[in-house]
């Protein structure tokens, strides 16, 4: 097995281990809408960012993870002030429990240490958990609760 920065001929793979990963959130199958945007962005993406990997043998795709890098201000938490997200998550199933998924989740964190992040943070679906706590991952008490405001919600803002 390697792993390597995914490319335009995985937009395939990409786009139906995105939707295994969606499937385990939102419990059930990922509307047609959702599936055409996710597909038009594969499609369309230059492969640089956000961080993209595949894992593969024999140039069949087997999993992916994907990480974007980005810098806050720093605090006493991250001194580095430098934060990486990650999500796009999945390993086909036929191939779980082979430590594909383990692999991936490995060589992003050691992308993470070699560029000095300060935080990772990433949304744990039921299945994934147990991976992430074995690294030492652990669910951090938000202080300062999360709110977003959507594209669709932006552009009908009178501003």
């Amino acid at each position: 097995m390697s792993i390597r920065k995914a490319e335009s001929a995985d937009a395939g793979d990409l786009v139906r281990l995105r939707s295994i990963m969606l499937e385990q959130v939102i419990g059930g199958p990922v509307p047609r809408e959702d599936l055409e945007v996710i597909e038009e962005f594969f499609g369309h993406w230059d492969y640089d960012d956000p961080l993209c990997l595949v894992a593969e043998e024999d140039g069949k795709v087997m999993g992916c993870i994907a990480a974007s890098f980005y810098r806050l201000f720093p605090g006493a938490k991250n001194p580095t002030g430098l934060l990486a997200d990650v999500h796009n998550f999945a390993v086909y199933e036929e191939y779980r429990g082979q430590g594909i998924g383990r692999a991936l989740f490995s060589h992003v964190l050691r992308m993470c240490r070699e560029r000095r992040v300060g935080r990772v943070s990433l949304y744990a679906t039921g299945m994934g958990r147990p991976l992430y706590e074995s690294f030492g991952f652990s669910s951090d008490a938000v202080t300062c609760p999360e709110m977003r405001l959507y594209y669709k919600d932006l552009a009908g803002l009178d501003i």
